[in-house]
């Protein structure tokens, strides 16, 4: 049952990761969407991917604790710790590939901005409970 959970996070995982893909080789999207959305252009296209890598975040999240089921706090923020490393890759891949779409650029502020999104995903998950705070190998004061 375990092996039919990751899965299906890792089958989202992947559909995700190739609708980012395609979001990204669309050539001149800069261009194209400012004329709809004028000085709004930016923000929201930085909270587009924000958004985007964010989920990305989640799914990855749930691949990785969907390996073993009932897992210890300490395992749990290493997993956390090892999908937002996961969500940089991506990130950077993703900008790289952009460098070779026309009229899209290659910026590493776009890496921080999505990176960002990760982060308040990680932090919402920690807030809500679904994610344990600290840093990865520091024993959970909990736990006796």
């Amino acid at each position: 049952m375990k092996n039919k959970s990751f899965l299906f996070w890792l089958s989202l995982s992947l559909i995700w990761m190739g609708v980012i893909f395609a979001f990204s080789h669309q050539a001149y999207s800069g261009r194209i969407s400012e004329e709809y959305l004028g000085e709004a252009n930016i923000p929201v296209r930085k909270l587009a991917h924000m958004s985007e890598f964010g989920l990305l975040y989640f799914l990855y999240l749930k691949s990785l604790l969907s390996l073993n089921g009932a897992l210890e706090p300490r395992a749990r923020r290493q997993r956390g710790w090892l999908a937002l490393l996961l969500v940089f890759a991506y990130a950077a891949s993703d900008e790289w590939h952009q460098s070779f779409v026309p009229g899209r650029s290659s910026q590493f502020n776009d890496v921080l901005v999505d990176m960002l999104g990760a982060v308040l995903m990680a932090l919402f998950l920690i807030l809500i409970g679904k994610l344990p705070p600290g840093k990865p190998g520091l024993r959970d004061p909990s736990v006796q």
